[in-house]
């Protein structure tokens, strides 16, 4: 089983795989399989883009969304626990 680190990191590898743009202004957060995503996108399809390839990642168990859509918000620092 992955570890919340390597679990973070596939998530941000999806997430750029989807919209380059999103890792800029969205912060991820693993625990225990849940990831959390907060921060900022300019639209509703980005929002919903960045939660379906969180969720595709293997290990995900849950995707808590805090991601605001409006523009001119810099993504949020999270600790990651490390």
């Amino acid at each position: 089983m992955k570890n919340d680190v390597q679990m973070q990191q596939d998530v941000l590898v999806a997430l750029e795989r989807e919209q380059h743009s999103v890792t800029r202004t969205v912060g991820v957060e693993v625990h225990h399989g849940v990831v959390k995503l907060a921060g900022n996108v300019g639209d509703d399809a980005t929002k919903r883009r960045a939660e379906r390839a969180a969720q595709g990642v293997d290990g995900v168990t849950h995707v808590l969304m805090d991601v605001d859509v409006s523009s001119g918000r810099p993504a949020p620092h999270l600790d990651y626990g490390t």
